[in-house]
């Protein structure tokens, strides 16, 4: 076997060695009682002796090589020592470079008696920080949402919400998020809340004015609605946004299971909304919701909700909405981009006391399905009807075909025509257009 100039065994070798002296005596060791039952005790003390004179060969061979890696490094420091006066600036320059780091890192950074390293290591530590700045800004997003109605004889064109968006995280526990409206005749805080994550096992809380989890539509944004209006139900029994209030929500991934995940919401909120008197926080109103969900198979999902949200629309009498939803949804992993139903239904009971202290119940439904015939292009049917909760007796609904083109992720465009019963028993006729666009990161965002 060759050796070094200096004697010594080659770095390869004397690296590799000591992983096989250890293996080796780890044989003898097993060994050991199968030879002391032999009667070779003698030549097992031998191997012994043998093995520990090798090691401490080795041990002494590392030694020396190292001794002479650093006689090479000091070599080579003497000989850098008479490099010319550049080659000196630009180790200097590297030299506070790697002290700008270190003490960036936390480190300990010797001093340096060059007089330009202190402005070089100022220059460093300060290098590349005007690229981390952005990093502190919110997400910024803005969405546009119009439409044109021709209701015979009448005709409309309303630029009915621009929204700004903007979200952001705090830091590791927790995230901030605010939108702004801005209508035809009012601008408004939508929604606006700061939110806490991982409090617990799947536990996280929220603070703020927000979209309350009633349902499922209620959560959406105008503009990410399937069709071009909410819901008569949603309309009747909360007003024409839907319900969206100010207060605490705590949300609960359950740890167990009776389906592939449960979601538990509380929520408990003033009384801003209008079945609710508009009392704000003289009274509170209080929300549950139940989500269960269930993976049918790689294509396919299905929903089952249950809410419940009450409180006094004045000193004695009550107001309470119950609803349940189902939904399912079908999109195949392999053709995702050309195949997808979706199909949800939701059913809600109001129970309303009015100014005589009589309850008066009122019914609503709504549902729909939704197909995607090719990429970006989707057909839809959907169907609602309400009675108003202060007259039950007044009932409307309506029918609407539409269809959706998805230009792109940022711009939408759908046509829908609707057949309305209104409560007098006449029946209306409407053809609706809308555009929507939005830009940066959070596009039409559902809930």
């Amino acid at each position: 076997m060759a050796t070094s100039s200096n004697g010594s065994l080659p770095a390869k070798f004397v690296i590799a060695t000591p992983s096989v002296a250890a293996p080796l005596a780890c044989c003898v060791l097993l060994l050991a009682p199968v030879s002391a039952q032999a009667g070779t005790g003698a030549t097992l003390q031998a191997m012994r002796q043998e093995i520990s004179q090798m090691r401490a060969n080795y041990e002494a061979r590392i030694s020396a090589l190292e001794a002479r890696i650093e006689e090479l490094e000091r070599t080579s420091a003497t000989s850098l020592a008479g490099a010319t006066a550049p080659r000196q600036g630009a180790d200097s320059a590297v030299a506070a470079i790697r002290a700008a780091a270190r003490r960036a890192a936390g480190a300990q950074a010797p001093l340096s008696t060059d007089a330009a390293a202190p402005d070089l290591a100022m220059k460093a530590a300060a290098m590349g920080h005007e690229r981390n700045l952005s990093r502190l800004n919110p997400e910024i997003s803005f969405t546009g949402d119009l439409l044109a109605r021709y209701d015979s004889p009448a005709a409309a064109f309303d630029a009915r919400e621009f929204e700004i968006d903007m979200q952001s995280a705090l830091d590791p526990f927790s995230s901030a998020k605010l939108t702004l409206s801005f209508g035809s005749d009012e601008a408004e805080v939508e929604e606006g809340y700061l939110r806490y994550h991982g409090l617990a096992r799947g536990l996280s809380l929220r603070a703020g004015k927000m979209r309350q989890s009633f349902g499922v539509l209620n959560r959406y944004h105008q503009h990410a609605l399937p069709v071009p209006d909410y819901p008569l139900p949603l309309q009747f029994f909360f007003g024409a946004e839907g319900l969206a209030q100010t207060g605490l929500s705590i949300e609960w991934l359950l740890p167990w299971s009776w389906s592939s995940a449960n979601e538990v919401t509380v929520q408990l909120m003033d009384s801003s909304a209008e079945p609710f008197g508009a009392g704000g926080f003289r009274r509170l109103t209080a929300l549950a919701h139940l989500q269960n969900y269930w993976d049918i198979d790689d294509a396919s999902y299905f929903e089952w909700g249950l809410s419940a949200v009450g409180g006094r629309s004045a000193p004695g009498r009550e107001s309470k909405v119950f609803g349940t939803d189902l939904s399912y949804h079908w999109q195949p992993p392999g053709r995702a981009k050309y195949h997808e139903i979706t199909w949800r239904t939701e059913a809600l009971l109001s129970m309303r006391d009015d100014e005589s202290g009589n309850r008066r119940d009122a019914w609503g439904l709504y549902s729909y399905v939704e197909s995607l015939l090719r990429r970006n292009l989707y057909l839809g049917l959907f169907y609602d009807r309400a009675a108003d909760p202060r007259s039950p007796g007044d009932e409307q609904w309506r029918i609407s075909p539409y269809l959706t083109w998805w230009q792109s992720e940022y711009v939408r465009l759908r046509g829908a025509y609707e057949f309305y019963r209104n409560a007098t028993g006449r029946n209306d006729h409407r053809v609706l257009a809308q555009f929507t666009w939005a830009a940066g990161p959070h596009k039409h965002e559902n809930y």
